[in-house]
């Protein structure tokens, strides 16, 4: 299906589907497990991931999928799911409405399209360079901010402007801008391609699955994502979106080269 819009129902669907389950569970005691990596995972966590390789699988029976529960399974396809079924778990078991469900779609090893389902906010999130990001239905831009000292900047967790190693170049940043809130996970990211901050900034520590859907939905939204440095790597654990008018700014500020 070379035809990105075509997925665009199908994803709203599982995603409210995923929704539901999430809310069983909210409404519950969450029982938190950690794993290897001392990151947290719930029952919840695990049943989405289930849910959603189980319906991929049999509409799209030729695509691979990567989940951040149960690993991948490899098909002949050019296409791949990459799936985080809460992304924020962390804010999910403090009870905190902040946390999404993460799909993107690759083609031959690029995300071209992602979505974000804000269980608890029953907001959909979903955009590609080609065929522009919507929210619910409706189009979403990014901001028009080009004076950096009235941006607002987010960051997932303040102790980044403290003890990470990368702090010098958000502590830089941060003096910069007008306000910064600390928003964790794919929220940030959400606020940025609405157009409601201007610069979502992670340091260290994303994996692959926490950033997938970000490029096609900050692109299809008129912004851009990028790692600390400026390039396209999905693979180095960092994460930089803005409204595309400040990033080389911003990219300036953070490596000291103004």
């Amino acid at each position: 299906m070379d035809n990105l819009l075509s997925y665009f129902p199908i994803l709203g669907e599982l995603s409210l589907q995923a929704g539901a389950i999430i809310r069983r569970h909210f409404n519950q005691t969450i029982e938190v497990e950690r794993k290897a990596d001392d990151s947290p995972v719930t029952r919840a966590d695990r049943e989405v991931e289930e849910f959603l390789r189980d319906r991929l699988a049999k509409r799209f029976p030729d695509y691979s999928i990567f989940g951040e529960e149960f690993g991948e399974t490899q098909k002949s396809s050019a296409y791949r799911w990459i799936i985080d079924p809460i992304d924020g778990t962390k804010s999910f078991v403090l009870k905190t409405p902040l946390f999404g469900t993460m799909i993107a779609l690759e083609r031959d090893g690029v995300p071209v399209l992602g979505s974000i389902y804000f269980a608890l906010r029953e907001q959909l999130l979903i955009g590609s360079a080609e065929t522009g990001t919507f929210l619910n239905g409706d189009p979403v831009r990014v901001s028009q901010t080009t004076d950096l000292s009235q941006a607002t900047m987010i960051i997932t967790d303040p102790r980044t402007l403290i003890d990470n190693e990368q702090k010098d170049k958000l502590v830089r940043l941060a003096r910069r801008v007008r306000l910064v809130r600390g928003f964790g996970d794919c929220y940030g990211y959400y606020l940025v391609a609405c157009g409601l901050a201007d610069v979502m900034i992670e340091p260290s520590q994303l994996k692959y699955y926490d950033v997938a859907p970000m490029p096609p939905i900050l692109q299809g939204a008129g912004g851009r994502f990028t790692d600390l440095s400026g390039k396209i790597d999905l693979l180095n654990g960092q994460g930089l979106a803005t409204n595309q008018l400040l990033h080389d700014e911003i990219l300036r500020v953070i490596n000291q080269e103004e």
